[in-house]
């Protein structure tokens, strides 16, 4: 099991420090790009649906990547990212990235196993691995920041199972078993991002590499 750990705290480190590899963000920045025009399209007739007071907490794939896009564009530029913004992706994409490998095993389990329900587990452990990159630059933040990030996200579990934010549960055939069985995880997995964004805020952080400039490099 040391071992194991150890193996993802250096995979982790290797991925938290390509944000200072100009070539590597640019690469970043292009995926996201294609991740979020390609969700924004997917997704947009359902959350045009969504009643209008509702939709800011309806978006998850067509939400992330286009935060992730602004992150690097702003981190690419040199210009501070504000602590905030950072925590509020982090978790997000920790906690939806977890929840795709229960959520569409589980669905498909009910559904039937086809090529989408598949493909999103892919796609949304591709944005949700960025975790390891923007991680490291979490930091304290006033108290109210954590309000009203952990506010956005359980108010949101609650509008996914009982105000329609949620498309799948929507569907009349949608099973209860399943309904509470996902409103549990999600709510959980909210509470262990919030969790690691809270120990990784108050971490003190090492005087090493993510202390370094950010550099131009053609590596």
């Amino acid at each position: 099991m040391k071992i194991i750990l150890k193996k993802i705290v250096q995979f982790a480190h290797k991925l938290a420090r390509l944000k200072h590899n100009k070539k590597a963000v640019l690469w970043i920045m292009a995926i996201d790009a294609a991740l979020a025009v390609s969700s924004i399209v997917v997704d947009w007739p359902w959350l045009i649906r969504v009643t209008w007071y509702l939709r800011p907490f309806a978006p998850i794939c067509s939400l992330y990547p286009l935060l992730l896009f602004i992150w690097f564009t702003v981190y690419y530029f040199r210009k501070k990212v504000p602590v905030w913004y950072t925590a509020f992706l982090f978790m997000g994409i920790v906690s939806y990235g977890l929840m795709a490998w229960i959520y569409f095993p589980g669905y498909m389990g009910w559904n039937g196993i086809n090529f989408h329900d598949v493909g999103s587990i892919a796609w949304v452990t591709a944005y949700a691995g960025q975790a390891f990159i923007i991680g490291s630059e979490l930091k304290k933040m006033p108290f109210y920041q954590y309000v009203w990030i952990f506010g956005y996200f359980f108010f949101k579990d609650y509008a996914d199972r009982y105000l329609g934010t949620f498309l799948d549960v929507l569907l009349d055939s949608y099973p209860e078993s399943l309904k509470l069985f996902f409103s549990m995880t999600i709510v959980t997995l909210h509470v262990f991002a919030a969790s690691l964004l809270l120990y990784f805020s108050f971490k003190p952080k090492p005087m090493a590499a993510e202390k370094l400039a950010f550099e131009p490099t053609t590596e």
